[in-house]
């Protein structure tokens, strides 16, 4: 994504074109979008990854993404109850929060740049809302298919 330009109005009446910061998540932000569980992961990478230019990266968060969801689902029916739901939240907030902290910005870093500021917390919220229903209809939906075939119980 390229900056969006705005004209603005100079002291001596020209208007000249002033580059608005980009919208960027934090990876604090990542991580709390992960609370969307598996699809806020992957959402929030990747839009990152858009933001940033880089398409190779952005590619690469669709793959392994979507492998990780489709792991994910097959191994769902697999897995002991007694390891609690919060054990896999866990993994997203880390895995979140490190991939952007490492291949994205830091936070330092969108704070010193004048090219880029943070999207809003109730974007991220809304988004992460989204991205909740987005990987129960992704995981729940295989599962009854799953079930519905005699495939598991």
């Amino acid at each position: 994504m390229s900056q969006i330009e705005s004209p603005i109005e100079s002291n001596n009446g020209i208007i000249e074109e002033q580059k608005l910061p980009t919208k960027i998540y934090s990876p604090n932000q990542v991580a709390c979008g992960t609370l969307g569980g598996p699809v806020g992961l992957v959402y929030f990478l990747y839009a990152n990854f858009q933001t940033l230019n880089q398409e190779e990266m952005k590619k690469k968060a669709l793959l392994w993404g979507s492998i990780f969801i489709a792991v994910l689902v097959f191994c769902l029916p697999f897995i002991p109850e007694e390891i609690p739901s919060s054990a896999f939240t866990a993994v997203y907030i880390v895995l979140g929060k490190m991939t952007a902290e490492n291949y994205q910005m830091k936070k330092e870093d969108i704070i010193a740049s004048e090219d880029y500021e943070f999207h809003s917390n109730w974007r991220v919220f809304g988004l992460s809302i989204l991205c909740l229903i987005g990987s129960i209809v992704v995981i729940f939906i295989p599962l009854f298919i799953m079930a519905m075939a005699g495939i598991i119980a």
